[in-house]
């Protein structure tokens, strides 16, 4: 028996409080951790920096969302970071992917044909900003003693 599998339909997209509907979305985790060596052997490793995006790109109509915060904020750079999730349930499980203090910055404001026949698209590229950072099902991608005392 075949069942459905998780795909880009399933998703709801949430910046902040409000749904969006995204026509792509990613979510990009850099992860610095680097292999330690001791005369060119693998002897562990060494934590190093993290920093993680979300991209959305939205058609007018859910950018029109997001300009409604800059227009609250008077500004593009005065929209205060949010948390961007994305919720999907299907019969092989849930996927629950939160990314937390979320700096919008406008990355694609016109992509447009002059023979027409495509819709113009907005990409918005979000910084994490939080120590909360990226949150999978539930689970933090950083470890408790990493974000200690932060």
């Amino acid at each position: 028996m075949t069942r459905k599998v998780l795909g880009g339909k399933d998703f709801d997209c949430f910046m902040g409080d409000s749904l969006v509907h995204v026509t792509e979305a990613s979510v990009k985790v850099t992860d610095g951790r680097k292999v330690k060596t001791v005369r060119g052997v693998p002897m562990g490793w060494i934590d190093g920096p993290v920093e993680a995006e979300v991209i959305l790109k939205l058609d007018h109509q859910n950018f029109l969302l997001l300009l409604a915060q800059a227009q609250q904020a008077g500004s593009w750079k005065g929209i205060e970071p949010f948390d961007v999730a994305f919720t999907a349930s299907v019969a092989a499980g849930d996927l629950n992917v939160d990314a937390f203090g979320c700096m919008p910055q406008l990355e694609e404001l016109l992509n447009i044909k002059a023979e027409g026949g495509e819709e113009n698209l907005f990409a918005v590229k979000c910084l994490i900003t939080s120590p909360d950072f990226v949150h999978i099902n539930g689970v933090p991608y950083l470890a408790s003693e990493e974000v200690r005392n932060l």
